[in-house]
């Protein structure tokens, strides 16, 4: 048995209609399974996010509870991120897979960078200024193969931007099937849409396009895995992450709580986790300010164990509809970070191959539940996941 992965970066329940009148996954529906009603993880970012789909964990367990470290005083083009698979806390299925004899393979999933469960990796990591973008990932990934894609197809790749680094992924996802020896287990990202809906808004022509080409790239792997022919032997699994919503307004939080009290907010986008000795002037302070800095909402110790958010965050706020918190004046356009009760939150869901149902749609699931779910299918161990096996979608 094989699993392949595929994640769609920024599409939600609010785009499931559209993206079912595309070919390939309109076509996924009706082979398997479906929901449009996946509960994400807080925070909705990707990277905690895509650290819960490979352990069944949420991040108070898994230990990812942001795309980056906490670094305040650190200039935002220089902060680091968790590119690491060493620095989630619990077994993820890349590991569980290599523990089972499986190969392993992953373009572009966060999180993955440096692991000795991924044979094949290209890890998303991004080099930061004064840093050379290939000698990093030649740090992170898996050099040889690395380099031996891009001697052999590196000429296509336009640019690491997006959409053309989507376009060279998914070539080299195809050629990882056309080789000698497919992987087991794959994972890919793809952050096209995520991408345009930052840089354009949520429903420009630029996002619709990108999901035409989500479409197309899905079944670009999908063909390759037939002309393998392995497809009766495989599981595709379908995943999204969160939704974008626009924000043209931007707050510079981090400037005015540091100011007024000394305390720091690290922004999620529209939300921020709060950090400092004296937490509860840093509430009082918020409150004071509450309408001015554009909070919808102070989220307590209570309400962030309740959502099972990373330990070390004690208090966080909720940014107004429409506006975001910011590191620094720039224009904003699409994004996340936002509460769970908002529909952006509710994510997809597309699974079909041996082992899973047709034609059923699920009502509802948890992000966490697909991890143990995949596990199950592939005769896999999660000792630690912390979601169910989502039975109803099982043969």
């Amino acid at each position: 048995m094989r699993l392949c992965m595929i994640s769609l970066d920024a599409v939600s329940h609010t785009d499931a209609d559209r993206l079912l009148r595309l070919p390939v996954l309109s076509a996924l529906r009706e082979k398997g399974v479906f929901c449009d009603q996946v509960r994400t993880v807080y925070p909705t970012i990707t990277y905690p996010i895509h650290a819960s789909l490979i352990t069944g964990c949420y991040p108070e367990s898994h230990g990812i509870g942001h795309n980056q470290p906490f670094q305040p005083d650190t200039p935002k083009a220089l902060r680091k991120w968790y590119w690491e698979h060493g620095q989630i806390q619990k077994k993820t299925l890349h590991q569980a897979a290599r523990e089972q004899g499986m190969s392993a393979a992953s373009i572009l999933w966060p999180v993955t960078g440096k692991s000795k469960y991924i044979q094949k990796n290209f890890p998303e990591v991004l080099p930061l200024p004064g840093e050379s973008a290939v000698v990093k990932m030649l740090q992170y990934a898996s050099p040889l193969w690395l380099l031996h894609m891009e001697l052999l197809y590196g000429k296509q790749r336009k640019s690491i931007r997006q959409p053309d680094l989507d376009e060279y992924a998914a070539l080299l996802s195809e050629k990882l099937y056309a080789s000698r020896r497919p992987p087991d287990l794959f994972t890919l990202h793809l952050v096209d849409c995520d991408s345009m809906r930052h840089w354009h808004g949520v429903d420009s022509p630029e996002a619709q396009s990108a999901m035409e080409r989500l479409d197309r790239h899905v079944g670009q792997v999908i063909r390759a895995i037939e002309k393998a022919g392995l497809i009766n032997d495989t599981i595709i699994c379908i995943v999204s992450d969160h939704g974008q919503k626009d924000a043209p307004c931007g707050v510079l939080l981090d400037t005015h709580l540091k100011a007024a009290c000394g305390a720091r907010a690290q922004t999620l986008g529209m939300g921020a986790y709060i950090f400092g000795d004296d937490l509860k002037k840093a509430e009082e302070t918020l409150i004071a300010h509450q309408k001015e800095w554009k909070i919808a909402r102070i989220l307590k110790d209570q309400d962030l164990r309740a959502l099972r958010a990373p330990r070390d965050v004690k208090l966080a706020v909720e940014a107004e509809d429409g506006c975001c918190f910011i590191d620094e004046a720039e224009e904003t356009f699409g994004e996340h970070g936002f509460s769970l009760n908002e529909p952006q939150a509710k994510t997809l869901l597309w699974l079909c191959g041996p082992g899973v149902k047709k034609g059923v749609q699920l009502k509802g699931a948890n992000l966490v539940d697909i991890a143990p779910t995949l596990a199950k299918l592939l005769g896999l161990s999660l000792p630690d996941a912390e979601g169910k096996v989502l039975t109803d979608a099982l043969l």
